[in-house]
């Protein structure tokens, strides 16, 4: 039996530009036609007029972090129950509280109260010197700030997770002999704390960021020009975001488990087929919590809490599975050759809270966006059976050995699914101020497979006459039926080989020629094409999944 501890104190530290300089957006809604949407405006026009949609910037930023103290302890156990059955049995216990952030640079965010933020400290005093915004934060919002010593809330903010207990699980069975093995496994596994998350001083008044929308279908009085109107950031009309962490939280958790079977075939030639799934519980997410309904008017008035931009909370939240058959031969080296084939079917869903889809806290169940169903991939080396004790040459002398003794040659293929990708809108339908939204799917999308013309869209003039179009904007003020990750971009082919030679110099040194064929048949495998379905540029690929042909030659010297 095993047993043991790990007590780690961990402080990771960073720093973050922000977005000081700004960034502006642009979708066409300042040069389509009120009247007829679909179909009218232009992102590319809106750039040239000088008509952002929206433009976001904030303060630069100084350092951030968090520290905390992790507690794990674990206990195992092998058993033997006999020459043929062994069980594997473990638990581990893992106390790992929520970070406290560098300089208290925490904060949560309670609409119920009359002093909503809450900002850590164990005073009634707020570090303002960790931050470039902080003091100009607080003497715009200082009124509405309460620190957690006051509230009632720890360092951290959110309360520990106190319940990270994780078995473990392994049997290995040879019922039928020596050359078949049963193997199963079952664990449950935590995640670490994410360093980009709650912990990015993401509360006012350490952030102080603010991201301002012209008004669709009005004469613009927003420019690149003068888009803010002379203000400044940090005038009295700020409507700054926040990106808060919850009080309870529960740490993601991966629960993994296999089962299969380990067949020899031959002296040398192993099958395996295994059955493996996971499922992860309280991953990393976030909620936007301040998004309007949708509805005409200016976004900003219509904001649950108008005096402030975007409220994304740190959350855990979402959830994923994953099923698979894997199959793998492999025949280890003998004879001068070996290989492996391997293959997957698989398929992967995600749960996310996704607003682009029917606003704030609206999850929605779908294939992952790393979904890939097929995967098929198959190595060899084959060492060349000439030289100085080989079937050819096998007495050849030292020139004719270093011509051509010792080469070996290898190969990858690679075959798999394309990846999935949403159909999208370039613009805000829904007057939500929330991007990628979803168009209208009545029917089936058509795939034609060709780069300029990925999945039939009508605005797309490359796509073929005479086609059903499938995509429509939703009516102003909604949001659309499409699903996420429905269509899938192309198979990705792949093969590469490597040739090898190596000279003996001395008895305990040689050097290696090495002649490597990346994508030798230079196939291209066309990328994610441009997923939005009302524009020119709709259904277009201008990238690949893979490189084109690249080869390489080295030198290796062994000693």
């Amino acid at each position: 039996m095993k047993f043991g501890a790990e007590i780690r104190y961990w402080q990771p530290l960073f720093t973050d530009s922000s977005n000081y300089q700004g960034a502006w957006s642009f979708s066409g809604i300042n040069t389509q036609n009120p009247a007829r949407t679909a179909g009218t405006g232009d992102a590319f026009a809106d750039w040239m007029l000088g008509f952002p949609v929206s433009s976001a910037r904030a303060y630069p930023a100084d350092w951030f972090g968090g520290d905390a103290t992790y507690w794990h302890f674990f206990v195992q156990d092998d058993f033997k129950v006999n020459n043929r059955l062994t069980l594997n049995l473990g638990l581990r216990y893992e106390y790992s509280p929520w970070m406290r952030g560098y300089k208290n640079q925490l904060g949560t965010f309670d609409g119920t109260l009359a002093k909503p933020i809450i900002v850590a400290s164990s005073t009634n005093q707020i570090d303002l010197t960790s931050q470039f915004a902080a003091p100009t934060a607080y003497a715009l919002f200082g009124n509405l700030i309460q620190t957690s010593s006051q509230a009632g809330l720890p360092l951290s903010i959110t309360d520990p997770d106190k319940n990270q207990w994780a078995p473990r699980f392994g049997v290995a069975w040879r019922p039928f002999g020596e050359h078949t093995v049963l193997r199963g496994g079952y664990g449950i596994f935590y995640e670490m704390e994410n360093t980009d998350g709650r912990v990015n001083r993401n509360s006012l008044p350490f952030l102080l960021s603010e991201t301002v929308f012209n008004t669709a279908n009005t004469i613009p009085n927003r420019t690149l020009g003068n888009f803010f109107l002379g203000q400044s950031l940090g005038s009295a009309g700020v409507n700054p975001g926040m990106n808060p962490t919850y009080t309870h939280l529960r740490r993601g958790a991966d629960q993994h488990w296999n089962f299969g079977i380990q067949q020899q075939l031959a002296r040398d030639t192993v099958l395996e087929v295994n059955y493996v799934g996971n499922h992860g519980t309280h991953l990393n997410s976030s909620n936007p919590s301040n998004d309007p309904k949708p509805g005409s008017g200016a976004i900003q008035g219509r904001r649950p809490f108008p005096q402030f931009g975007a409220i994304n909370y740190f959350s855990q939240d979402m959830s994923s599975v994953y099923h698979a058959l894997q199959v793998k031969t492999e025949k280890r080296y003998g004879s001068g050759i070996w290989f492996l084939l391997s293959y997957t079917y698989s398929k992967s869903i995600s749960v996310v809270d996704t607003p682009a889809a029917g606003g704030d806290f609206y999850f929605e169940r779908a294939l992952s966006s790393f979904d890939i169903p097929q995967n098929i991939a198959f190595n060899m080396g084959y060492e060349l059976p000439v030289g100085k004790g080989k079937r050819f040459l096998g007495n050849a002398g030292a020139l004719a050995q270093g011509v051509f003794g010792g080469w070996r040659v290898q190969g990858i293929a690679i075959f798999r699914s394309g990846q999935p990708f949403t159909p999208t809108i370039s613009r805000d339908v829904a007057n939500t101020g929330v991007g990628n939204q979803r168009p209208n799917i009545i029917g089936t999308p058509v795939i034609t497979g060709t780069p300029t013309c990925w999945f039939y869209v009508s605005t797309n003039p490359a796509c073929p006459s005479g086609g059903t179009n499938v995509f429509a904007l939703p009516a102003a003020n909604t949001y659309g039926n499409g699903g996420a990750n429905i269509l899938r971009s192309q198979w990705l082919r792949n093969f590469d080989v490597s040739v090898f030679k190596e000279f003996p110099i001395t008895e305990s040194s040689l050097l290696q020629f090495r002649a490597e064929f990346f994508n030798v048949t230079n196939t291209p495998t066309f990328g994610i094409p441009n997923t939005v379905t009302d524009t020119s540029a709709g259904g277009i690929v201008t990238t690949s999944a893979n490189n084109p042909r690249q080869v390489q030659f080295a030198l290796k010297l062994n000693f």
